[in-house]
């Protein structure tokens, strides 16, 4: 037995005297195997039975095809791959963000939606997000030792402050005598506000303020209350898949 590159080749002698090739065996042909194979065949062909070159010419010619179309598919599955990851990479930027694609409401507003994750299907790049229903306003005071403490700056007899909420509504509170602990209770009783003193982890307390809607705002006189101010999101609890490619704005 003979071997061409990784093609073993398997030859017999006639009662002639002539050496032909009886077998062939390889897992995968390469265009340089296939060659020499043909020249191994025909030195050992069969003188009464001549080798077919054209045929021989024609399956090579087969086998370089084969060989095109297996290439060609394993690099498009590469890009195949390496599109996807390319999406879903920029993709998962969006996460976190407040995107619209065109959707409006009964009111006729375009609604928001606030991506949680993002995901590839056959289809392309989708996110799944959660249709945002309202936005809150929240405000924190700094730190007091007690609820029981006297307000900061609050003890004059016309020291104030005022809460503007969303609807454009203004609500003043005097301030003089009062502790943090009387001032939360009296604008728990305005319906549009909220508030609530709570004890830090170092021990401490804060007081804080929120308003659903947001644009709202806070303007003292006389106090020296210090506040810092934050805004969430209120999502709705149903999950909305969303195309990437009919995202309209992000934010």
């Amino acid at each position: 037995m003979s071997s061409v590159s990784s093609v073993a080749v398997s030859s017999t002698t006639d009662a002639y005297g002539n050496s032909y090739t009886t077998a062939i065996s390889n897992d995968s042909l390469d265009s340089s195997d296939f060659i020499e194979l043909m020249l191994a065949e025909l030195q050992n062909q069969d003188p009464t039975e001549p080798t077919d070159s054209s045929k021989m010419l024609s399956d090579q010619l087969q086998i370089n095809t084969l060989q095109t179309n297996i290439a060609m598919t394993e690099a498009m599955q590469t890009l195949t791959s390496t599109f996807a990851q390319t999406a879903i990479s920029s993709a998962s930027q969006l996460i976190g963000a407040v995107v619209e694609n065109g959707d409006t409401g009964d009111d006729g507003e375009n609604i928001q939606y606030l991506v949680s994750s993002v995901e590839v299907s056959d289809d392309g790049v989708n996110l799944k997000a959660y249709e945002i229903t309202d936005v809150q306003d929240n405000y924190y005071t700094s730190t007091f030792s007690s609820a029981d403490d006297l307000i900061e700056g609050g003890q004059d007899d016309e020291d104030s402050l005022t809460i503007t909420d969303s609807e454009g509504l203004s609500y003043t509170f005097d301030t003089y005598g009062k502790t943090y602990q009387e001032l939360s209770d009296e604008i728990n009783e305005v319906s549009s506000l909220e508030a609530a003193i709570f004890q830090t982890s170092d021990g401490d307390y804060q007081m804080s303020i929120s308003n659903l809607g947001g644009s709202s705002y806070i303007t003292q006189n006389g106090t020296n209350i210090s506040f810092s101010k934050s805004q969430s999101t209120i999502v709705s609890s149903t999950l909305t898949v969303i195309p990437q490619s009919s995202v309209l704005s992000v934010s």
